[in-house]
């Protein structure tokens, strides 16, 4: 899969979304990143670290005339089969919700993007040294029946920050994508307000 199929696959995909050039640089890095980690390579696509987080030239060069407004919604058809759209929405879901700072921001706080010296390729050495120890990583692996991890974002820290070890391990899992997405975290008003506040921080 290349940059510009990359862009248009998420553009399409999320088309309700509100998408800025910035953000659609930080929703393909981390495709890239989590696909990587799941041990599919076949997003065939490199990220420089600039000074907004990980670009990618040839999405940027693509979309740079939107500036900081919204993209006008892909209508590509993805040829991309089952599995592969499948295992890029179970990962999109996850950021697509943040503003593009809030992404800017996560990307900052993670080695890979730190450890880069500036107008260089992210390697995905680095990425996978980095990713692969995270709690999401583990939604990758091939055992069946493991728990749902859940994404330690911004968010997700700010949520569970004032509790003590034992709450927090609490909101850590789920037994399910479904109950985490329908009955967890993600679905209390609460994170979602949250949320929204983070985003507003960065905005």
């Amino acid at each position: 899969m290349k940059p510009l199929e990359l862009a248009e696959f998420i553009l399409s995909t999320y088309q309700k979304k509100c998408i800025t050039p910035m953000k659609l640089q930080k929703l393909a890095y981390y495709a890239k990143v989590w696909t990587l980690v799941a041990g599919k390579d076949w997003i065939d696509v490199q990220f420089d670290k600039w000074p907004y987080g990980p670009v990618n030239s040839q999405i940027y060069h693509n979309y740079k005339k939107f500036g900081s407004c919204l993209i006008a919604p892909g209508k590509t058809q993805t040829l991309l089969g089952e599995n592969k759209v499948a295992l890029l929405k179970s990962i999109l879901d996850h950021y697509v919700d943040y503003s593009a700072f809030t992404l800017s921001a996560m990307t900052h706080s993670e080695a890979p993007w730190q450890n880069t010296p500036d107008n260089t390729v992210i390697s995905d050495d680095k990425i996978l040294d980095y990713y692969c120890k995270q709690p999401f990583a583990k939604n990758f692996s091939n055992n069946s029946g493991e728990l749902f991890h859940v994404l330690h974002s911004n968010a997700w820290h700010s949520f569970v920050m004032d509790m003590d070890k034992k709450d927090a391990e609490k909101y850590a899992t789920y037994p399910s994508v479904e109950e985490f997405t329908h009955q967890g975290v993600k679905a209390s008003d609460e994170f979602k307000k949250l949320l929204q506040n983070i985003d507003n921080l960065f905005s």
